[in-house]
């Protein structure tokens, strides 16, 4: 039987706070495939979790770059989203490092969480066989015409700042072979994969097919196509898999979606309610 690869955005987006352990303890209790996450650099070069390149968020840092923030400056933030799941485990791990669950963690913390996760005994032996398969897929956040959002120098044809630590960060968790690039800037893609050639890739679009999808694909070597659900079809999806790559489709949370997603063949698909779309798999 075909298998479809579940994968949390941001966690479980829909049930906790976005990019937090809390979340990703959330996504790993349900055993999803991969977990999607985006990361920026501070001020102090520290790859975190977070989505939005300036703070949206009322309070003195609104409306400031990350890139402008140190990591203890970006932690006195208060986090939009649910609270009221339990994340014990989260909780734990969170304390022995000096922040809360729901705090913006590093990229760090978050390997380093995962690995945890599949040795916790407070978890049953099937959850923690989930943590041990599951794969971090990683969304780097550049912006080609907003290049102060990562301010690394970063010309496109050689990894800059951002994607030396990332890599430095999986190759330290020991998660290369668990873990996938993806950015909407795909020289950055192909930029990490020269520094890490055996970690998995995948080209995110949005709202366009290229035309020449498949040699496009081709010539990228990428792993994974991870286009907006709005613009795939049948024959996109025939073409994807007739250049070898799999197709993982992103942010579907309707039933209705996930059926025809499912009949055309995709790979995967991303959502904000993993539990949910796991339990209609079933």
């Amino acid at each position: 039987m075909r298998t479809i690869e579940v994968q949390g955005h941001r966690g479980a987006r829909g049930v906790a706070v976005e990019n937090t352990l809390a979340s990703f303890e959330a996504a790993l209790d349900v055993g999803v495939t991969s977990i999607e996450t985006d990361v920026h650099l501070t001020r102090d070069g520290e790859p975190v979790l977070f989505h939005d390149a300036c703070i949206q968020n009322p309070g003195v840092l609104n409306g400031r770059l990350v890139r402008s923030l140190t990591l203890a400056e970006l932690r006195t933030l208060t986090l939009p989203g649910p609270r009221d799941r339990p994340s014990p485990t989260a909780a734990r791990f969170a304390e022995t490092r000096g922040f809360g669950p729901f705090d913006v963690p590093t990229l760090a913390h978050l390997l380093d969480f995962v690995n945890a996760y599949a040795h916790d005994n407070v978890k049953t032996p099937m959850q923690r066989q989930w943590a041990r398969r599951v794969i971090v897929d990683i969304e780097l956040k550049r912006t080609p015409f907003r290049p102060e959002f990562v301010a690394d120098a970063f010309d496109g044809t050689e990894p800059a700042e951002l994607e030396h630590r990332v890599i430095e960060a999986i190759s330290r968790a020991d998660m290369l072979e668990r873990s996938r690039i993806r950015s909407f800037d795909h020289r950055s893609v192909q930029s990490a994969k020269r520094l890490a050639p055996t970690i998995g890739t995948a080209l995110l679009v949005h709202n366009t097919v290229p035309a020449s999808l498949e040699a496009w694909l081709r010539d990228a070597q990428v792993d994974c196509y991870c286009p907006d659900f709005e613009f795939v079809d049948a024959d996109v999806v025939r073409r994807v898999h007739a250049a070898g790559v799999r197709i993982i489709t992103y942010t579907v949370n309707e039933v209705a979606n996930w059926s025809q997603l499912v009949n055309m063949g995709v790979d995967g698909i991303t959502t904000d309610y993993p539990q949910a779309l796991i339990d209609w798999l079933r």
